[in-house]
């Protein structure tokens, strides 16, 4: 009994070092900050309230990108990519960019080699900066062949470390639709007892995107690693009224038995979808193939 209590506290110092160390290398700031290599982007929780695009507006961002979302075939992924710490991650992201038009990534370290990557596969992209690491920028991003029309967040803090995780909402068009996709990418705060700080970040969420009454994909790691905590994403679920995957093999990322990172959609048709394992991240990414429902229009 005793080498047991001694065990789970030699556990709990070492874990309470290493966030001491993480702590000691990041800097916070009090505002969210966007980072995107797109020109205009929005800076609060209530811009996410799109207006409609008017006719002449949706023909000039049209023109302005190259390529546009295919509404028959939007290929979407979804990975916590572990800060690029894994081995390898670039050759994983190499190969998933190629493959997928929109991707939401957390944990993504905007520093060099990520950048470069993105560029070379033609990516839009936009983060919303979580915290600066070592003074590179950290946080959640959504990635996508065609560049946002919009992009707003938020950030919150863990209630017991302080450090933030953030959430950001992205709207794409699509080609011959006057439909906008919108795109939510969170990241779940993790360090808490109890449910009401993780309640409250989702309850933001929902109020970030419950006046799109269009498509929407809803996708992050939410730290689902309770039952409690599965509970309190399964009312958004129902609020928003969303759809769920189903896997023929369950390959995603658990805790304590729970899987934590999910897809959820709407007014989309599913077409396939499957998790790839990687041993470049502590997450396996999930991807799914979507077209949009006729009943969207």
């Amino acid at each position: 009994m005793l080498d047991r209590i001694s065990s789970g506290r030699n556990a709990s110092l070492i874990l309470l070092s290493v966030l001491l160390v993480l702590v000691s290398c990041v800097s916070v700031g009090d505002k969210n900050q966007f980072i995107s290599n797109a020109s205009a982007v929005s800076h609060d929780l209530q811009s996410c309230e799109q207006a409609s695009l008017t006719e002449n507006q949706a023909k000039n961002l049209l023109k302005q990108n190259s390529q546009v979302l295919d509404p028959d075939n939007i290929a979407f992924l979804n990975w916590n990519i572990y800060k690029g710490n894994g081995e390898n991650w670039q050759k994983d992201l190499s190969a998933f960019a190629k493959s997928h038009h929109v991707m939401t990534i957390q944990e993504a370290l905007l520093d060099e080699e990520l950048d470069v990557l993105l560029e070379q596969h033609g990516f839009g992209w936009t983060l919303n900066t979580a915290f600066y690491l070592n003074g590179e920028a950290a946080g959640v991003m959504n990635v996508a062949s065609t560049s946002s029309v919009h992009s707003c967040g938020f950030k919150v803090d863990e209630p017991l470390i302080r450090i933030p995780k953030a959430a950001l909402v992205s709207y794409y068009l699509m080609d011959g639709s006057d439909e906008k996709l919108l795109v939510a990418n969170i990241h779940g705060i993790n360090f808490t007892f109890g449910v009401s700080s993780y309640r409250e970040q989702l309850d933001k969420l929902y109020d970030a995107i419950k006046h799109h009454d269009g498509p929407m994909i809803v996708a992050g790691d939410f730290n689902t690693w309770s039952d409690g905590r599965m509970d309190v994403l399964d009312q958004l679920v129902k609020r928003l009224e969303l759809s769920r995957l189903e896997y023929s093999v369950n390959n995603k990322t658990h805790v304590f038995g729970n899987a934590i990172d999910h897809v959820f959609y709407r007014k989309l048709e599913l077409v396939s979808n499957k998790v790839f394992q990687v041993a470049s991240s502590d997450h396996n990414p999930i991807s799914v193939n979507f077209r949009l429902s006729s009943k969207a229009f």
